[in-house]
């Protein structure tokens, strides 16, 4: 008796909630499934069997692989995503729904990801649930991509790894979190105004049977707040936790936590500094056994506490930028992976760099020749013109003699 309730109230929640699962069709039709590097791609978004009267598209690829080239006019691109908008002309619910075309480019060969998700509503304004949409794109040979054993493959196939508890895509409704999502990186900072009560969290994992949780994004309160992303996997032997840290404010300047510079004096920063890429790597020499780090806030008022810089040991070392804003509480820590040399590195450093210095010097040496060359070329070229010039003066001065002399004796 009991399970004939239950099921009857399962059918009733069905036939009567306001949010819609079953049945519904988001497609992203390509205009191929193959192309080669440089060549564009058209597809389209389609969504059948479901009545809806307006959407927000937000459409991410691979940008490694891919990149943005047009889409229509209710579109556009920023962020890293495209944004597109729609809406039926009568404001009356439509059972289809095709919005394109969008263009991209491949500028590397592999596979290449294209991901759809967004947000839908119904006349009557109700949200209705339709699930993202994922396809894959081969861009150049099958063949060459699996000899060159592209990233991309691996990538790929984490989607049907069951113990991938990875995420492929993460956004809010909120501009301004960083850095940019990578999958490797679990933390993210976002500073919102006091009147945000939540924010729209949408967490797409790589393998789409693992499980996602999100706590936190609900009844933000005045200060610090922490979202949780918790995926875990297919098999339930891996588990990965994203954090969001936010902090909500009425003074967007005293939350400010940014770095203006970021700079070693014994290394170069890889990837070069910006103040929304918070992880970075740095070679040092194997007699470096301390650094010198310049870290200068974005608000001068602002706190910042730099860790681990003394007592570099051989291998990887990690160095931590904390900066904490004026308001006390909000913060963001700027990571660095130090490598300091051992002595077999050093020595195989040095001799490359001697190397290069000497090839570099050859070819300094071929350009600075082959610009004499071009002096010499260039000033054989100017007298020759002054040698001409002057051979044409003295005919013409030579012709002018003679027909005075002619003339004379003409006239005596």
């Amino acid at each position: 008796m009991k399970y004939k309730i239950g099921i009857i109230v399962i059918l009733f929640f069905l036939v009567f909630t306001t949010t819609t699962l079953a049945q519904t069709q988001l497609n992203i039709i390509l205009e191929k499934e193959q192309i080669e590097k440089e060549e564009e791609i058209s597809f389209k978004i389609q969504i059948t069997e479901m009545q809806i009267a307006a959407c927000t598209l937000e459409i991410y690829f691979s940008q490694d692989k891919l990149e943005y080239s047009k889409g229509p006019e209710n579109s556009n691109y920023s962020n890293n995503r495209i944004v597109a908008t729609w809406f039926s002309e009568n404001g009356k619910n439509t059972n289809v729904v095709e919005i394109g075309d969008f263009v991209l480019k491949a500028k590397e060969e592999g596979i290449a990801s294209i991901v759809v998700t967004g947000e839908f509503y119904n006349e009557n304004g109700e949200s209705i649930k339709i699930d993202n949409k994922h396809v894959s794109l081969q861009i150049g040979k099958q063949e060459d991509i699996i000899l060159n054993e592209e990233l991309p493959i691996q990538e790929e196939s984490n989607e049907a790894n069951p113990s991938s508890a990875n995420l492929k895509v993460l956004r809010l409704n909120q501009e301004g979190i960083s850095p940019n999502f990578q999958k490797e990186v679990k933390q993210y900072y976002i500073v919102v105004n006091n009147f945000v009560e939540s924010l729209d969290v949408t967490a797409i994992p790589e393998n789409g049977k693992a499980s996602v949780t999100i706590t936190g994004n609900k009844n933000l309160q005045l200060g610090k707040n922490t979202i949780t992303i918790h995926v875990v996997s297919e098999d339930g032997s891996k588990e990965e936790n994203y954090e969001i840290f936010v902090t909500k404010t009425q003074n967007i300047e005293a939350a400010n936590s940014n770095l203006e510079t970021l700079a070693l004096q014994e290394a170069i920063l890889y990837p070069s500094f910006d103040n929304n890429t918070l992880n970075y790597e740095a070679d040092i020499p194997f007699t470096t056994e301390k650094i010198n780090l310049l870290a200068i806030p974005q608000n001068p008022n602002a706190k910042v506490e730099i860790q681990g810089n003394g007592a570099m040991q051989v291998g990887d070392n990690i160095v931590k930028v904390v900066v904490t804003a004026t308001d006390g509480i909000t913060n963001k820590i700027y990571e660095i992976v130090v490598h300091r040399r051992n002595e077999e590195e050093q020595s195989q450093y040095e001799e490359e760099t001697k190397v290069e210095a000497e090839k570099l010097s050859t070819i300094l040496e071929e350009q600075e020749a082959n610009n004499k060359k071009e002096e010499i070329k260039e000033e054989q070229k100017e007298n020759a013109k002054w040698w001409i010039l002057g051979v044409i003066v003295a005919i013409v001065l030579i012709g002018g003699t003679l027909y005075a002399i002619k003339k004379r004796k003409t006239l005596e």
